[in-house]
C-alpha cells in the first residue's frame, strides 16, 4: 500500500502533523495483518470509532493510493498564515532576536509585535504564539548545555574513561579541585521557615564577601564516598599534600586507579615524583621533559598508583564534578557565613552527612554513543550559519578533531554527515578564508591552511568510493 501525504487538496502535510499519519498508518498496517478492531484500539489508544473510521476509509479511497489526513473542511480562512508564521519562527530562530537581548520571554515577544504592527501586519495573543511554536516543535524558553569537544585526541581518550566506569576497578577514585568558594555572608540576619511560608531560611540577596577556600575532594567510584579537604590555595605543594594523605588511608599492597584533568599540577614533575616513591619505583625525569611524557608515565599500569587524565574540554567525564554540584546545590547555595572559618566547618559538615546517609555510587550508564555524530553536526552548524564569534584556535581544533575521526572513526558518522560536512566547508570557503586572513598569528593561520588541505583531502578520499558506487 502507498502512502502519500498529503492533504485533500494535494499539499503536503507540516511536520507537526506527521505524529497523526504515523499513528493512522498503523491502524492500517495492524488491520491488513489481521488484527482485531478493538485490538487495535488499546494497542493505539484511541477509541473504537477513531480507529473503525479510519480503516473504512480503506474501502472509500482504495489500497494504492491512501490519504492519512482529514479532508479539507468548509470554515473562515486562518486569521495567522503561513507567512506569518514563518515570521514568528524565524523570530525566535535568532541569537538575538532584539537589540541587546539574546533570551526573551513570550510576554515579551508579544509586546514587541503589537508595538510594531510592520513586522506581522497585525495582532497577536501570547496563546497563539505559543501555539504557533508548539506547532513547529519550537520551546525557546528551554537552553541546553553542551561542552564543546576541542580536544583532537577526544574519542581516543574517552572511551578508556567511560570503560572504567562501566567496569570499575576496586580501588577508583576521582578527584578535582573547586578553589575561590567564596563565604558570602547576608546583609540580613537569616529567619527559619515558618508555617506558611516558603521553605529556603535565607533569601537576603545582598551580602558581604568575607574571604574564600579551596576545596580537594576524592570520590570514591565503588562507594559515593568523599575525602575533601579545604586548603588556602591549589598549588602543587597543597595537591602533593593532600594526595599523599589520600593515599594512606588505603592499603599499601593494592592497586589504586585515579581520574583527574589535565591540569598542569596533576602531571608535573614533583606531583611525578611522589607518585614514584608511594609505588617504590624509579622516577626517569631526564626522560619525561614535556607535560604528554609525564601524563603517559603516570597512566603506566606497570606501577601501584594509576593517574587517568581526562580529554581537554572534558571535565563531564570526571565524576567527582557530579558531586560539586550537589555541594554546590545543599550546601552553598542560599547559605550565609560570617567568617572563612565557618564556611569551611560547614563544608565538613556537609561530607560528614553525606558519607554517613547519602553517600551513593552514581550509576554511569552513558558509553559515548551518538556523540561523534554530534560533535560533527555542530561544526556543520557552526560554519553554515557563519558564526560571528568562531575563533580560528576553536576552528583549527575542530578541524584535527575531524581529521582524527575520520581516520580512525569514519564508521562512527552517517554518511550523509560527511557528505554535508564537505558541501558547506566548499559553499562556505569564503567564510573559511576571512577567519583564517583576520587572524594575527602567523603559526596558528599556517596550521589552519594545513589542516583545512589534509581533512578535505580525507573527505574526499573516504566519499569518493561511495559516491562512485551510488552513481
Amino acid at each position: 500500500m502507498k502512502t502519500i501525504l498529503k492533504t485533500g487538496d494535494g499539499e503536503k502535510i507540516s511536520h507537526a502533523q506527521t505524529r497523526l499519519v504515523e499513528e493512522r498508518c498503523h491502524m492500517v498496517c495492524l488491520f491488513k495483518a489481521g488484527i482485531a478492531l478493538r485490538q487495535i484500539s488499546v494497542f493505539i489508544g484511541r477509541h473504537l470509532s477513531t480507529v473503525r473510521k479510519w480503516i473504512e476509509r480503506i474501502d472509500a479511497d482504495g489500497d494504492e493510493v491512501f490519504q492519512f489526513q482529514d479532508h479539507s473542511r468548509s470554515g473562515r480562512p486562518a486569521i495567522f498564515t503561513q507567512l506569518i508564521q514563518l515570521k514568528i519562527t524565524a523570530f525566535f530562530c535568532q541569537n538575538n532576536p532584539l537589540p541587546g537581548c539574546n533570551s526573551i520571554t513570550l510576554t515579551w515577544a508579544v509586546t514587541y509585535f503589537n508595538q510594531n504592527l510592520s513586522f506581522l501586519g497585525r495582532t497577536i495573543s501570547i496563546s497563539s504564539v505559543s501555539r504557533i511554536l508548539r506547532k513547529h516543535s519550537l520551546r525557546p524558553h528551554l537552553h541546553k548545555y553542551f561542552l564543546q569537544i576541542t580536544d583532537p585526541n577526544f574519542f581516543d581518550i574517552m572511551p578508556l574513561i567511560v570503560n572504567l566506569y562501566l567496569q570499575p576497578p576496586k580501588y577508583f577514585f576521582s578527584f578535582d579541585e573547586c578553589p575561590g568558594i567564596q563565604a558570602l555572608r547576608k546583609v540580613a540576619p537569616p529567619l527559619p521557615t515558618g508555617q506558611g511560608k516558603k521553605g529556603g531560611k535565607y533569601s537576603e540577596p545582598n551580602h558581604n564577601r568575607m574571604g574564600t577556600t579551596d576545596l580537594y575532594a576524592f570520590l570514591d567510584v565503588n562507594k559515593g564516598e568523599i575525602f575533601a579537604e579545604c586548603t588556602v590555595n591549589h598549588r602543587k605543594e597543597t595537591l602533593i599534600r593532600v594526595f599523599k594523605k589520600h593515599v594512606a588511608t588505603l592499603p599499601d599492597n593494592v592497586t589504586i586507579h585515579y581520574v583527574c584533568d589535565n591540569l598542569s599540577n596533576h602531571s608535573c614533575h614533583e606531583f611525578c615524583r611522589v607518585v614514584a616513591q608511594l609505588c617504590n619505583v624509579d622516577y626517569p625525569e631526564k626522560e619525561l621533559n614535556t607535560k604528554a611524557k609525564r601524563q603517559k608515565w603516570l597512566q603506566n599500569e606497570n606501577k601501584r598508583i594509576i593517574i587517568h587524565f581526562t580529554p581537554k574540554h572534558g571535565s563531564w567525564l570526571n565524576m567527582v564534578e557530579i558531586w560539586f554540584g550537589i555541594m554546590g546545590a545543599k550546601c552553598l547555595k542560599y547559605n550565609s557565613f560570617r567568617t572563612v572559618d565557618e564556611l569551611i566547618a560547614f563544608i565538613y559538615d556537609f561530607v560528614y552527612t553525606w558519607n554517613k546517609y547519602f553517600a551513593h555510587p552514581f550509576n554511569w550508564t552513558y558509553d559515548g554513543t551518538g556523540l561523534h555524530r554530534q560533535a560533527v553536526r555542530r561544526l556543520i552548524t557552526h560554519i553554515a550559519i557563519e558564526n560571528e564569534h568562531m575563533e580560528l584556535t576553536f576552528f583549527v581544533g575542530n578541524m584535527e578533531l575531524m581529521v582524527n575521526m575520520l581516520q580512525r572513526y569514519f564508521e562512527y558518522v552517517k554518511i550523509k554527515d560527511w557528505e554535508l560536512l564537505a558541501y558547506t566547508i566548499e559553499k562556505k570557503k569564503k567564510f573559511i578564508e576571512d577567519i583564517i586572513k583576520k587572524s594575527g598569528k602567523p603559526r596558528v593561520k599556517a596550521k589552519a591552511e594545513k589542516n583545512l588541505s589534509k581533512l578535505l583531502d580525507l573527505l574526499a578520499t573516504k566519499l569518493a568510493p561511495i559516491r562512485k558506487m551510488a552513481a
